[in-house]
C-alpha cells in the first residue's frame, strides 16, 4: 500500500469575534500547502467546551450532545472563496490561499458564546483502487464567538508558591476564572521584590483566552508554569501578580515566602571549623 503525505500551515491559529446581531460577520485565514504535491481539502466544524475536569483543556461535544442551538448556530458557518461558498479548497506544492470565514448571524439570534474548531482535512485525490491506502491527515484553527457580549468578570482563583526555597527557581501558581458569560483574553506578569523593596525580578505570563465560566492555568513565555529563574536566594521576598482583561480592572494579588541558601551555608560552616581546627592545632604545636 501507498500513503501519502501531506504539510498544511494556517494563519491565525485563533479567530476572536464578538458581534451584535444582525451582522455578517467576516473574517480572512490563510491556509498553504507546505508539501510537493498537490492536496484536495474538505472542512467540517467542531463544537467544543471548557473541560470542568482540567484548568486550560476544552472538550469536544459529540454529536449526540449537540443542542439545537449548537446545530443551529454552526448551519450559519460558511467558508468563501474568491467569495463564492465552498466545500472543499484545492491547493497546487506550495500554494497558499486566502479564505473568507462568514458567519451571518440573524436579528434574533441567542446572546451566548460559541466556541468552535475549523478542521481542514485530506481528501482522496483520485480515485484509488483497493491495492492503495491514505492516511487521511488535517490542520485545525480555533473560533470563539461572542453574541452581544454583556461586561466581564474574573478573579484570581490561585496565587500560590512553596513557603520556603533553598534555592532557585521558584515556581508559580497562577490560575486565573472567567466568572463570566463571555470569553475573555487576559495577560499578566509577577514582579518579585526583596526585602528592601527593590525590585529583583519580573515575571511575564503569557496570554491566554478563557472561555466562559471556566479556569486556566497562566505560565510564564518560556516555560509551563509561571518561572522565576533565579537560582540564588536569601531573605525575605514579595512577590505581586497583576492580571489584566479586556477592559476591566487590574487584578491583583500578593504573596511572601522565604529563602536561605542552606548547601552553602552548610558548605561554608564546614569550610569555617576546618579552619579553627588548623589553627587550634597549629597554636598546640
Amino acid at each position: 500500500a501507498v500513503a501519502y503525505g501531506y504539510s498544511l500551515g494556517i494563519y491565525p491559529p485563533i479567530i476572536k469575534i464578538k458581534a451584535n446581531p444582525p451582522a455578517v460577520v467576516k473574517s480572512e485565514l490563510k491556509i498553504k500547502n507546505l508539501s510537493d504535491v498537490p492536496v484536495n481539502l474538505g472542512f467540517v466544524v467542531k463544537s467544543f467546551v471548557a473541560d470542568e475536569n482540567s484548568a486550560s483543556q476544552v472538550k469536544y461535544l459529540l454529536y449526540k450532545d449537540y443542542t439545537a442551538l449548537n446545530t443551529n448556530f454552526l448551519q450559519k458557518v460558511k467558508i468563501l472563496e474568491n467569495d463564492r461558498s465552498v466545500s472543499t479548497v484545492t491547493l497546487a506544492p506550495k500554494q497558499e490561499k486566502k479564505l473568507i470565514l462568514l458567519i451571518d448571524l440573524p436579528k434574533e439570534e441567542k446572546p451566548i458564546d460559541h466556541y468552535f474548531s475549523l478542521v481542514f482535512l485530506t481528501q482522496n485525490q483520485d480515485k484509488l483502487n483497493s491495492s492503495y491506502s491514505q492516511i487521511v491527515e488535517g490542520i485545525a484553527m480555533n473560533v470563539l464567538v461572542s453574541i452581544e457580549p454583556q461586561g466581564y468578570k474574573a478573579e484570581i482563583q490561585d496565587f500560590s508558591t512553596s513557603p520556603f526555597f533553598s534555592e532557585g527557581p521558584v515556581m508559580f501558581n497562577v490560575k486565573v476564572e472567567n466568572m463570566g458569560d463571555n470569553f475573555i483574553n487576559a495577560d499578566g506578569y509577577i514582579i518579585i521584590n526583596n526585602i528592601f523593596g527593590q525590585t529583583v525580578g519580573k515575571v511575564d505570563l503569557e496570554p491566554r483566552n478563557i472561555l466562559a465560566k471556566s479556569t486556566v492555568k497562566m505560565s510564564s513565555k518560556e516555560n509551563n508554569v509561571a518561572t522565576w529563574p533565579e537560582k540564588f536566594l536569601l531573605g525575605s521576598y514579595r512577590a505581586k501578580l497583576y492580571v489584566n482583561y479586556e477592559n476591566s480592572p487590574t487584578l491583583l494579588k500578593e504573596i511572601r515566602f522565604l529563602a536561605m541558601p542552606i548547601k552553602q551555608i552548610t558548605v561554608l560552616t564546614i569550610i569555617g571549623f576546618i579552619i579553627i581546627f588548623i589553627k587550634n592545632r597549629s597554636k598546640s604545636h
